[in-house]
């Protein structure tokens, strides 16, 4: 039998016994669950009976019944497992959402139990797991008041409608109509000049018909912030050139070369998103430039080989 993550059949298993319509045996879950437990009968009840263990161990209610011809056949108890309706208002809902956002509990117990509460922006994952920021309280107290703000950012006082707030590759943006440009404006909440935040009179402002945080923000995280952008030259191998080209277009390729890698030219606001994405390219790419771009990098690396 393959190797197989053992995550990735948990989460089969809860799967499968939250939907099944009658209680199963363990041969009835080793069949629907096809190559994730032993062939052996000894080594499959012993797998399953660790798995059985580790999500009791989690909380989760896996219920035992009789079998008509003797055994015993298991599945979970849907109303024990899951939350009844908390008949929350959409105010209390999106608090909750903040505090599952940005208090790390520690435990894997309490993050599985805050998961339950479904507290998930439309369409999307939960909001984020990150550290509280101390300007965070104001302005979600200000955006749920519909309240201007006045904060200074960069050495410069904004005064801002704050529409929304969205997590986002490990930082905070507060999206909102800026008084000064008279235009729509995104803000990272680590760039505020400290936590001194002003807020103006309620119900000040009215959202934009249809406004999307979420589409303020551009899809791709390399992108994000508001540092200037810079173009970064990047050797990319034969092994993933065609890859990495398919995903950044073939306007990008500066050069390619006779070994069948390409150079392509990638715009960067974050850097962090950029030694992300070059990570994951492994051995397969080298950034060539700027000079401190390609620095920064390196020094990232060596930091990471220390480590």
């Amino acid at each position: 039998m393959a190797a197989v993550d053992p995550l990735e059949r948990l989460t089969n298993l809860v799967a499968l016994l939250l939907e099944t319509p009658r209680p199963l045996s363990i041969d009835d879950i080793a069949d629907a669950l096809v190559g994730q437990y032993p062939d052996d009968r000894t080594a499959r009840r012993g797998a399953f009976e660790r798995d059985k263990r580790l999500l009791r161990d989690e909380g989760v209610p896996i219920e035992l019944t009789p079998g008509d011809k003797g055994g015993t056949r298991y599945h979970i108890d849907k109303e024990r497992y899951e939350l009844p309706d908390l008949g929350l208002t959409e105010a209390e809902a999106q608090a909750l959402a903040l505090a599952v956002a940005t208090i790390n509990l520690g435990t894997t117990a309490g993050s599985n139990a805050l998961a339950k509460l479904d507290t998930t922006e439309p369409g999307g994952g939960p909001i984020a797991m990150l550290g509280a920021s101390d300007v965070l309280p104001a302005l979600f107290a200000a955006q749920t008041m519909r309240a201007s703000v006045t904060f200074s950012y960069r050495d410069v006082m904004r005064t801002v409608d704050p529409y929304g707030l969205l997590a986002r590759d490990g930082f905070w943006y507060l999206i909102g109509h800026d008084h000064a440009s008279d235009a729509q404006r995104t803000y990272r909440l680590d760039r505020f000049d400290g936590a001194d935040i002003t807020v103006g009179e309620p119900t000040t402002f009215e959202l934009p018909a249809g406004f999307d945080p979420s589409a303020a923000l551009p899809a791709d995280p390399k992108l994000l912030g508001d540092d200037e952008v810079v173009v970064a030259e990047i050797r990319v191998d034969r092994a993933r050139a065609s890859a990495v080209v398919t995903e950044l277009g073939s306007d990008s390729v500066s050069a390619r070369h006779y070994d069948g890698s390409v150079i392509v030219r990638v715009p960067v606001r974050n850097r962090v998103a950029l030694r992300s994405w070059v990570l994951g390219l492994g051995e397969h790419a080298v950034v060539l430039g700027p000079p401190a771009l390609r620095d920064d990098v390196i020094a990232w690396l060596k930091a990471l080989a220390r480590d």
